[in-house]
């Protein structure tokens, strides 16, 4: 059956309806982009928010800048091959791979694992609260204080400058290297042997390749050598036919007699 067209009826009034219709629809409220096809803004334009979000449950390509002014949360991955700089408050809580420099000028908090492959600068004070384990080499052009106790697994490499223990000080370029204590005197390995000097500076115990001695330079209490106690001499050799030539005092200094 066909349709009738009834020429008494007025078509005006259902396009008037229609063109209303169309002014007053929202229906980008419900608006949906399928497979080949795109939504462009270009020559300036933007895309605002106001009191919504932006839910990507896919994959976002940003090739310009991304600004962030506010808080950024991320609980997964985030991997970045170049720089980054971070001038806010930044939390993260998944595994974070940064692969390019990277600048912190904010609070910095990382509860999850992370890796840092390229360089890396914090231009504000850092506190790490638990173990920090390097495998890598470590080097510091500035004071290093060590407040708590020091474990030492490996060798020390003193190559320029002093070790200080307290009043004590570690001294290599002191005739090969010497111990100075703070009362005076110090305990060097010179080139002739090790030799350990009196605070004065002129009475020596020193031990060489083949003998052992002590020498002193001055007289104290009537004796350039003071021992207090026994004075044994093991196998000291005899000889006959000869004048005494050493006397003992009352007060245990040994003389040679003229």
């Amino acid at each position: 059956m066909g349709q009738i067209d009834n020429l008494t009826r007025s078509e005006i009034s259902d396009i008037f309806r229609r063109i209303r219709a169309l002014e007053f629809s929202s229906n980008q409220n419900h608006m949906a982009i399928g497979r080949g096809s795109g939504l462009r803004v270009h020559d300036g334009g933007s895309i605002n928010i106001e009191n919504g979000g932006l839910n990507v449950t896919g994959s976002a390509n940003i090739s310009g800048t991304l600004n962030a002014s506010g808080n950024i949360d991320m609980s997964g991955s985030f991997t970045a091959s170049g720089d980054v700089n971070l001038n806010g408050p930044t939390d993260i809580t998944g595994v974070t791979t940064i692969q390019g420099d990277t600048t912190v000028t904010g609070d910095f908090t990382v509860t999850g694992p992370t890796a840092l492959n390229g360089t890396t600068t914090v231009a504000g004070d850092t506190t790490v609260t638990g173990v920090l384990t390097v495998n890598g080499a470590m080097k510091t052009t500035s004071t290093l204080s060590v407040e708590g106790v020091t474990t030492l697994k490996n060798d020390l490499n003193v190559t320029t400058g002093k070790v200080k223990a307290g009043s004590m000080t570690i001294d290599p370029t002191l005739f090969g290297g010497s111990v100075q204590f703070s009362g005076g005197g110090y305990l060097s390995g010179t080139v002739s042997g090790p030799q350990l000097t009196g605070p004065s500076g002129n009475a020596f115990v020193y031990a060489g390749t083949a003998l052992a001695g002590i020498q002193a330079t001055s007289i104290r209490l009537a004796g350039a050598v003071d021992i207090q106690g026994a004075l044994k001499v093991t196998s000291p050799g005899t000889v006959t036919g000869v004048t005494p030539n050493v006397y003992m005092d009352s007060s245990g200094n040994l003389r040679k007699i003229n």
